[in-house]
């Protein structure tokens, strides 16, 4: 079973919970965010991005290009950290042999400052994340024009030929639109402190009670009362939290969460079962 969360043009599907599975599917797009144990949801993404290698992220990734095989789909793009390449190539390997098989892809190794083009003015940006193995985190990153100041009031005919001149008539900025940060500890907010910027920023949140602040600390994963301690920096439009253990209800991670983040409970949102 999988969430779907709305937030005006973008749409954001997937499945998250600590030791079991985590996927996301981002439409536009359709990118693909981690692939848990494998969804047929994400049958459709020509490229996949892998935060790291932990099976409850990665396991799927054979079963995903198996049906895309299955369809005569294109060939599927695979980006992952440049320390997990090996491994991960090694167990679509032994699929293709089990299977007797073989699948159309291309694995790409990235390191942090790593960019992919994914679409006319989209591309995404690979950052260093704080965890027990080499993990990345994804900006999706959209270019936004507007006409300078100096254009604007202009009829239409008019802004063609300018163009047409070759007349630089639009300003162009980059937007932190989506931010995936995959599995990580408190480090990631001093590796790569522009997760606050983003416009929509899926978070992990691993623990959520008093016992298990440690667990967090030990595992390298993020406990509520992380964000709690930085509240005010998330400039965020929506605050996506996700990899929850499964000792915690909704409900009583939803308690918590307005017991905790007074001021972000507007534009806090639960991915996960």
């Amino acid at each position: 079973m999988s969430v779907r969360l709305q937030f005006q043009n973008l749409r954001i599907e997937g499945s998250s919970r600590a030791g079991d599975a985590s996927w996301f599917r981002v439409h536009p797009p359709g990118l693909a965010f981690d692939v848990g144990r494998g969804a047929l949801a994400l049958a459709g993404a020509e490229q996949i991005f892998l935060t790291h290698g932990h099976l409850d992220h990665a396991l799927g990734l054979p079963f995903v290009l198996s049906l895309k095989a299955m369809q005569g789909a294109a060939p599927t793009r695979v980006f992952c950290p440049a320390g997990a390449a090996d491994g991960l190539r090694q167990l679509i390997e032994a699929a293709e042999a089990i299977e007797q098989a073989s699948y159309s892809y291309e694995l790409v190794a990235l390191e942090p400052g790593g960019e992919v083009k994914v679409g006319r003015d989209l591309h995404v940006e690979a950052f260093a994340t704080d965890h027990s193995v080499p993990c990345l985190g994804y900006h999706l990153v959209r270019a936004r024009r507007q006409l300078k100041d100096e254009y604007r009031g202009l009829p239409a005919p008019e802004l063609a030929g300018l163009r047409t001149g070759g007349n630089e008539i639009e300003d162009e900025t980059q937007e932190l639109w989506v931010t995936y940060c995959g599995d990580t500890g408190v480090g990631v907010f001093d590796l790569e402190p522009r997760v606050f910027e983003s416009t929509v920023l899926l978070l992990e949140c691993t623990f959520f009670d008093e016992a298990s602040r440690g667990r967090g600390r030990q595992f390298k994963h993020l406990h509520l009362s992380d964000i709690a301690a930085r509240v005010s920096r998330f400039q965020n439009r929506d605050l996506v939290l996700h990899h929850a253990s499964w000792r915690y209800e909704k409900q009583e991670m939803r308690d918590r969460i307005e017991r905790q983040l007074a001021g972000l409970v507007p534009r806090v949102h639960l991915m996960m079962e």
